[in-house]
């Protein structure tokens, strides 16, 4: 994220696009243009960030080293909002705002796991696109009935979709992904599954062996990495934050999650022992495919699992 370090905390595409990586128990870092960028594997760039010359070059280094971006809505125009900073690599060529109202999509098959087949609802506003001859379209745009107008929300709010267009939706070009939509902005407002999933899907398909790995962790629980000298500790959490009163969120009572299953990256040797801190536990553990993978039998709240070797982790 290389936007603007003093608005963070009201940034909405960001706020949905931390919501979304959280959900998905990937790692992460915010960072901007005074962070070092060289150890991560792929750039989200959420909704509206527009490039400066620096972001320009360090993104365009970025993909010179084989790694990945993904991209969204205006992010990547110039200052003026007129072009892409980095056209080229984009793959596409910025035509206009989308004047679609709601604005739809319709998935192709290769980014359309654990997706519906149906038209699906982008929830935000966009831009149309222009797609290069060499750049993959993985969806496209459908067109609504009607836009929303003043009596929208009554005579033909639930009208269905009218037909699909040849507007990109989803491009895929080399390393870089830019959908068309803010969907980080959609995710933030309505949180729709479908937008974190085909989010996910793009991520798998460009980081297809995360740091962490999951299974039987419910969307509300948390997991996250830290390391200290000879070990890594992989730390899970399950509390469900309510909405109590106009603003406030309460995180009140921990939940108890039964048979989870977590997946370790193995960057290092293989750790001579996993266990359950502070109580010392002993988890029985196996190594496969370059992960260590074990199961948490029970956790209510907060569980650290301790992943520990002899050195490496440092």
């Amino acid at each position: 994220y290389p936007g603007n370090m003093d608005a963070i905390r009201g940034d909405k595409p960001l706020r949905g696009a931390t919501r979304m990586l959280c959900e998905l128990k990937h790692q992460f870092d915010i960072v901007t243009e005074f962070s070092d960028w060289s150890q991560y594997r792929v750039l989200v760039i959420p909704d509206d960030v527009v490039f400066s010359a620096e972001t320009t070059r360090r993104v365009k280094a970025h993909l010179a080293a084989g790694k990945a971006v993904i991209a969204s809505g205006g992010s990547g125009l110039n200052p003026e909002k007129t072009r892409f900073m980095l056209e080229r690599e984009w793959g596409i060529r910025f035509e206009r705002d989308c004047d679609f109202d709601p604005a739809y999509f319709a998935m192709g098959r290769n980014f359309n796991h654990k997706l519906p087949e149906m038209p699906l609802s982008l929830y935000a506003s966009g831009i149309e696109v222009e797609a290069f001859p060499d750049t993959g379209v993985e969806a496209f745009l459908i067109k609504p009935y009607y836009n929303r107008h003043w009596d929208g929300e009554h005579a033909f709010f639930y009208n269905p979709p009218d037909k699909v267009t040849d507007k990109p939706a989803l491009t895929l070009c080399g390393k870089v992904a830019h959908f068309s939509h803010r969907i980080f902005t959609g995710y933030n407002r309505q949180a729709p599954v479908e937008l974190r999933q085909v989010f996910a899907n793009v991520l798998n398909h460009f980081l297809p062996e995360p740091l962490l790995k999951t299974e039987n962790l419910p969307s509300f629980a948390r997991a996250f990495v830290t390391a200290q000298p000879g070990r890594r500790i992989v730390h899970l959490l399950s509390y469900v934050p309510e909405l109590r009163g106009e603003k406030t969120e309460m995180i009140e009572e921990p939940v108890a999650v039964v048979d989870s299953k977590i997946a370790l990256r193995l960057d290092v040797t293989p750790p001579k022992k996993v266990y359950l801190a502070p109580e010392n536990k002993a988890l029985p553990f196996e190594v496969e495919e370059g992960y260590v993978r074990l199961d948490v039998p029970v956790f209510k709240g907060y569980a650290m699992v301790v992943f520990e070797v002899s050195k490496g982790f440092e």
